[in-house]
C-alpha cells in the first residue's frame, strides 16, 4: 500500500500532535495551580530531597530530550528517501516532547504534593521550551538535508512522499 501523503499534511499532523502535547502540560499545570492555592496542608512540606528530584528530572528530561533528537535525526541525512526522513523527523520529535511532557507532568505532581513553587515554575519552564520547540519547516530543512536545494521539497505543500 503506497503513502499519498503530501509534505503538507505531513506537517499539519505534526503540529496538531504538538498542540495535543503541549496542551496535556498545560491543563494539570492550571488544574494543579487552582487546587494547590486553596490547600493549605501538603504531605510533605519543605523537603530538600524531593525539591532536588524535580530540579534534576526537570533538568535531565530537556537534556535527554535535545540530545536524542539530534541523534536520531542525524540518521536521516544519509537518507536519500524523503519519506524515510519525514518517519525519522517524525518520530525524534514525538520522542522529544514525550520526554518533555513527563518530566513537566512529573513536577506537576510534585507541585501539587509538596505545594512548593519551584516544581511549579520548573513545569512552566518545559512547557514554554515545548511551545518554542514546534515542529516547523526550517528545523525539519536543518535536521534533514545537507544543501540548501534539497530543503526545496520542504515548501512544497503538494508534493507527496
Amino acid at each position: 500500500m503506497s503513502n499519498t501523503q503530501t509534505v503538507g499534511q505531513f506537517f499539519k499532523t505534526i503540529q496538531i500532535l504538538h498542540i495535543a502535547l503541549c496542551a496535556g502540560v498545560l491543563i494539570p499545570l492550571v488544574l494543579f495551580r487552582y487546587l494547590v492555592k486553596g490547600q493549605t496542608e501538603f504531605m510533605f512540606p519543605n523537603n530538600m530531597p524531593i525539591e532536588l528530584f524535580g530540579i534534576a528530572i526537570g533538568f535531565i528530561g530537556v537534556l535527554v530530550s535535545r540530545l536524542l533528537f539530534f541523534m536520531k535525526t542525524k540518521s536521516a541525512l544519509g537518507n536519500p528517501s524523503l519519506e524515510a526522513k519525514f518517519s525519522i523527523f517524525r518520530q525524534a520529535f514525538l520522542v522529544q516532547m514525550a520526554l518533555l511532557e513527563g518530566a513537566a507532568l512529573l513536577n506537576c505532581v510534585l507541585y501539587f504534593i509538596t505545594g512548593y513553587d519551584m516544581h511549579f515554575f520548573i513545569g512552566v519552564g518545559i512547557l514554554l521550551l515545548m511551545i518554542f520547540r514546534r515542529p516547523t519547516r526550517a528545523l525539519a530543512g536543518m535536521v534533514l538535508f545537507h544543501s540548501g536545494e534539497d530543503r526545496q521539497v520542504l515548501y512544497e505543500n503538494d508534493r507527496t512522499f
